[in-house]
């Protein structure tokens, strides 16, 4: 059972520890709070009947607190000693003053708003000392104050009713203290951490030459120091190793929490408010860690530990990088789930880690912009580099076509992360970066345009048959596969090679279908490719980059190959059942005229039924308009038939218009059985 239970109360302490939550249900419990309080029996003894000015101040006052409770940050320009002396003194001032009338005013029991008032106002308190960045020196004084008050508010209720106070209260309290208790521990063996120290001659024109010979350690006598000459400085600014694994394990749970249906492939964008929020990394490390290391650090730059400051520090945060790469990388052989996951990295990596470390380093070296430009760019570098060299990959790889799919998506991806790479290495250390993302990017385009020239070579070199009579051409169905990535990556600088392309390929389509001794095969032979080349373009999205024009240009071509195939297969027989409008038409005439229609009808019939027209539409579209012009065109002819040879006409007749239209349906597919019974 307690496995069963561990992932669920690992998930609900992780929710617990971040900061947001406490802010949304601080929020929740201060509106709870003064809205219950306004109509509670305390408010009335203790300020009377409403007046519009109550009822303004009071709003006022509440919506004051609900936004310090809803933003914090909004104070953290105003936090130092000063500030927080000042706050403890105010709060007190007022919590004393308001119990003084309080009880004085107090008359009877108090009611269940009173109660619930209280109990909201200790949750507020509660939620304020868990946000980090919060701290304004009065919000555990403010938390017993207000479990007091719900003590007591149910003792005057009924004397037993103190025992659900006190439960509330404890509940309470022991929850504080176990979210607590890890920073506690952490902070404790951070001050009790064996540190080196620094023996740093005060005289400025020795520093430099003395820094090597004045590492010592920290259990030296003090007898041995001489603090009128020298004073000691801590030369390790990090906490342990376990420490910072688990400061760094805590905020990798939180973006895997946070990422989990991105990285999973459920959704295929990261989720804005951590795209938009670079302070999430700072608000999720203990607030007294980074003040301490910002202290330590202003102390070792001026005091010229500059080098070992920022190698410790650039130190701890790789390891951090390294600890978020592993946790949130997707381990995949195959290369299709290869690309995906640096896809992925690479997002995350721009667009969250590196903005978050760049805002860390400012606040760490405040004062020292400098430094914390080097630092950044020691930090991100090694991971950036080993970004652009998967990329780079692909760009010095051989130029083979079936990399075309796979180099357009590692081009449009790093072509979208340019703005993220010039916004986030925008100092002097990073530019070398910015460089080699735009390099990279340039190669990436030079291998696409060379595969571009593979396609090109592929059709000019083709000698390929087709399988079935007026086909889909091989190479129409390989051009089409590799242009499948172009319509995904939708960038309008590849239309003019996908239009050379196509136009290349439709040029190698007419020279091919002249090759068919049959005409009319040909015309279906250039129909069939039209028509595959237009729908794998809207299956591709081509046209997002080729436009509509273009896709209704390809349509009109497969009408125009269709109005040449019946021009060249049905002319002819059309011409036999033409009626002479000038004269009545003799019987031995239109025997003769049937006779040649029947011979005629049948060869092309038992040709063309062993075509093949790739698409179902265009082929029904076809038989149907044959059907059209030869039913009416027959029908005439017969019933002229009929009435000049009367009885004797039906001798002469083989087909009915309903046998035409039957076995027009037969047409460009292949039907071996009824082939072989016309035979016989």
């Amino acid at each position: 059972m307690n496995r069963m239970l561990r992932p669920l109360l690992n998930q609900i302490h992780s929710y617990l520890m971040q900061p947001r939550i406490w802010r949304l249900l601080g929020f929740a419990s201060t509106l709870i709070g003064f809205i219950c309080y306004a109509l509670s029996s305390s408010f009335y003894q203790l300020f009377g009947s409403w007046t519009l000015f109550k009822i303004v101040a009071y709003s006022i006052f509440s919506i004051i607190i609900c936004l310090t409770i809803l933003f914090p940050k909004l104070w953290q320009q105003l936090r130092g000693l000063n500030f927080e002396a000042h706050m403890a003194f105010f709060v007190l001032t007022i919590t004393s003053v308001y119990s003084y009338f309080s009880d004085k005013a107090m008359k009877g029991k108090p009611d269940a708003y009173s109660v619930t008032s209280y109990a909201a106002f200790a949750v507020t308190s509660l939620s304020l000392q868990r946000q980090s960045k919060s701290h304004f020196g009065f919000e555990v004084d403010l938390l017993y104050f207000f479990l007091g008050c719900v003590i007591v508010q149910f003792m005057k209720i009924e004397l037993w009713l103190g025992f659900v106070g006190i439960g509330f209260s404890y509940s309470l309290i022991i929850l504080r203290s176990c979210l607590d208790a890890p920073a506690k521990n952490r902070n404790q063996r951070f001050q009790d951490k064996h540190h080196l120290v620094v023996q740093v001659n005060m005289n400025p024109l020795q520093v430099n030459n003395n820094i090597n010979s004045n590492l010592v350690s920290s259990n030296i006598p003090q007898k041995a120091q001489q603090p009128d000459e020298h004073v000691a400085v801590e030369a390790n600014i990090l906490p342990s190793m376990e420490e910072r694994r688990w400061a760094n394990l805590a905020v990798v749970n939180m973006l895997k929490c946070n990422l989990n249906k991105y990285i999973q492939d459920k959704v295929h964008r990261i989720p804005e408010i951590l795209i938009n929020d670079h302070n999430f990394l700072i608000d999720e490390l203990p607030s007294q860690l980074v003040s301490d290391l910002h202290e330590k650090v202003k102390f070792m730059v001026r005091t010229g530990f500059e080098k070992e400051c920022v190698d410790q520090y650039c130190t701890w945060r790789r390891e951090f990088l390294d600890l978020a790469e592993k946790e949130l990388s997707i381990q995949e052989i195959e290369e299709k789930r290869r690309i995906k996951t640096w896809i992925k990295e690479s997002n995350v990596s721009l667009k969250i880690l590196f903005p978050n470390e760049r805002r860390l380093c400012d606040r760490i070296f405040l004062g020292f912009p400098s430094v914390a430009d080097c630092s950044f760019a020691q930090i991100c570098g090694e991971f950036t580099t080993n970004l652009l060299d998967f990329a780079n990959g692909f760009a010095n790889g051989s130029h083979m076509l079936n990399l075309l799919p796979s180099v357009l998506q590692v081009f449009g991806v790093l072509h979208e992360l340019i703005p993220e790479f010039e916004s986030v290495f925008l100092d002097q250390f990073s530019v070398s970066l910015r460089s080699e993302a735009a390099t990279t990017g340039r190669r990436l385009r030079k291998a696409i345009n060379g595969m571009f020239m593979q396609l090109e070579k592929l059709i000019n070199c083709d000698t390929s048959q087709v399988a079935c009579p007026g086909g889909i051409c091989p190479v129409t169905v390989e051009v089409m596969n590799h242009l499948s990535a172009v319509g995904e990556f939708g960038s309008s600088w590849l239309s003019a090679e996908v239009t050379r392309i196509i136009a290349l390929l439709e040029s190698h389509l007419e020279a091919k279908s002249k090759d068919y001794s049959n005409p009319a095969l040909g015309f279906v032979f250039l129909m069939n490719n039209e028509r595959y080349i237009e729908k794998k373009a809207k299956q591709y999205q081509l046209d997002k980059i080729l436009g509509n024009h273009w896709i209704r240009q390809r349509a009109a071509k497969v009408r125009e190959n269709s109005e040449h195939y019946r021009r060249s297969s049905w002319e002819e027989v059309l011409g036999f059942l033409k009626l002479s409008t000038e004269q009545i038409e003799e019987a031995e005439s239109m025997k003769k005229k049937l006779n040649l229609f029947n011979l005629r009808f049948k060869e092309i019939w038992m040709d063309q039924s062993a075509w093949f027209m790739h698409d179902e539409e265009l082929r029904e579209e076809m038989i149907a308009s044959l059907r059209k012009i030869l039913s009416r065109t027959y029908g005439l002819f017969i019933w002229s038939f009929n009435k000049i040879l009367g009885k004797d006409a039906h001798e002469c007749i083989r087909y009915s218009v309903l046998d035409i239209e039957d076995l027009l349906k037969d047409l460009f597919g292949w039907r071996g059985e009824q082939l072989a019974e016309m035979k016989d």
